[in-house]
């Protein structure tokens, strides 16, 4: 069997943060573990329109075609399998938006043949085995959504979670490394020196666990913590150094501090070859301390992602962040003395929004930029994207107005983000813009801008 699996380009004008930068994990995981459980039945090809464009006539040569689809690319993804469908290829979703929405895909969209929700690897290979004639049921295969011959739609009830160690590592053959490093060192000349590659410690996040959803506006999907195979992680690195001369790692965990037992155990197995090996890490800004800063700078740590989002402690709260001012303070002053650089995040519009917080937010960033530490920093505007609380908080809403936001599966993200300013803030759509505008001015020159949909003057101009 012929297969082709397709990042689509972003087909929406909201801005992608790290936009072929970074290999598609997702998808080299699940075309790795297919390829090992089937090896000669099935051919796989993979086509990340991050960094290259797809030849649309390549779509009539496979006999399956299977999509990432993020809500931003969601449109181009069903322009795509129209055309699949015209040529009599099978076709499957998987990825974020359709693991939010899968019984509305399926049933909206004709093009669409199956929904894998959640972690694909296990699914599709039962899948293409079905579709390979063995005798796989079809109703047994976890997480899947599919159209019986009668049209209705049926989410089978089956559910699976992976053993992340008992998963080969993503092979990197399917993809072009070099066009990734070199759009980096692009993005960030003054990083010319890095050749970037990526890796999933883990998935899932503790804090979302904890608090049966987690932060707001946090869309990601993965359910229950779990970590990969410490020895397996290293071995990865070394493979991304030797085959691609890969000198710096960044984690796309949720939150490279999970478990910070795990993660000193990830630093104290550190083997001697790759001492020379840097690290972007994620975290949240409670578990930052000075037992933790040590670690950091044995595992070569220059640059830590901080999740701020506001400079308000009751905006903080009901955001769901778990963290104060005093907690975020700390954490920052830590990573400065430490000789370590912080990426801090703001959401703006978070509920109970006010002018009065947006205030606080702004001269928490005065402070961030005084203290001197800052390598670059990002500010965006709440957008209720699908499987985030706050997008659940609109589906509990906009039906009941007449709106039928629980039967879409095409979502206009820009009409949500501002409707969820009129509805949920104390402000109006028109002031976050300002603000964010504020913000990314006074960060100018290390401020990454996305999240908003357009310019922001011409979103103000708009309002």
């Amino acid at each position: 069997m012929r297969i082709l699996m397709i990042n689509a380009r972003n087909d929406t004008n909201v801005s992608h943060s790290r936009k072929g930068m970074y290999v598609p994990l997702g998808i080299l995981s699940v075309a790795t573990y297919a390829e090992a459980e089937l090896a000669d039945r099935v051919a796989i090809d993979v086509v990340d329109e991050d960094v290259e464009d797809l030849a649309l006539d390549r779509l009539a040569d496979y006999d399956l075609v299977g999509f990432y689809a993020t809500t931003f690319n969601y449109g181009q993804t069903i322009a795509y399998a129209k055309r699949v469908k015209e040529h009599g290829g099978t076709t499957v979703l998987a990825g974020p938006h359709p693991t939010a929405l899968p019984e509305n895909v399926v049933r909206n969209k004709p093009c669409v043949d199956f929904v894998i929700a959640g972690e694909g690897e296990v699914p599709f290979v039962q899948l293409l085995r079905h579709l390979l004639d063995e005798e796989v049921d079809i109703a047994g295969i976890p997480h899947l959504t599919h159209r019986r011959a009668d049209g209705d739609v049926i989410r089978n009830t089956a559910r699976h979670d992976n053993n992340l160690e008992a998963l080969p590592i993503p092979s990197r053959k399917y993809v072009p490394m070099e066009r990734y490093i070199d759009n980096y060192q692009r993005a960030y000349p003054q990083h010319e020196h890095l050749r970037h590659g990526s890796i999933m410690t883990s998935k899932g996040c503790h804090w979302r666990d904890k608090t049966d959803g987690g932060c707001v506006f946090c869309a990601r999907h993965d359910e229950g913590l779990r970590f990969r195979g410490i020895d397996q992680l290293w071995n990865e690195i070394r493979i991304l150094k030797d085959d691609y001369g890969v000198n710096y790692i960044w984690d796309a965990a949720d939150d490279s501090l999970n478990d910070t037992e795990w993660f000193k155990a990830f630093v104290d197995r550190r083997p001697k070859d790759l001492e020379d090996i840097g690290f972007f890490i994620y975290s949240r800004v409670t578990p930052i301390r000075p037992d933790i800063i040590s670690y950091f700078q044995r595992l070569n740590v220059d640059e830590v992602y901080l999740g701020v989002e506001s400079g308000d402690t009751g905006v903080l709260k009901s955001a769901v962040k778990g963290q104060s001012l005093k907690s975020i303070r700390r954490a920052l002053q830590l990573i400065g003395d430490g000789g370590m650089r912080y990426f801090p995040s703001f959401v703006l519009g978070l509920p109970g929004e006010s002018e009065e917080s947006l205030e606080a937010t702004y001269r928490l960033c005065e402070e961030i930029v005084d203290q001197g530490s800052l390598e670059r920093a990002s500010a965006s505007i709440l957008m209720p994207i699908p499987g985030s609380p706050s997008y659940a908080k609109l589906l509990q809403r906009l039906p009941a107005e007449g709106v039928p936001l629980d039967k879409a599966d095409e979502i206009d993200l820009v009409a949500l983000e501002k409707y969820w300013a009129d509805h949920y803030t104390e402000v109006d759509h028109a002031t976050l813009v300002h603000y964010k505008q504020r913000i990314d001015d006074l960060m100018s020159g290390t401020a990454v801008t996305f999240g908003t949909a357009g310019e922001a003057e011409d979103l103000a101009a708009a309002e």
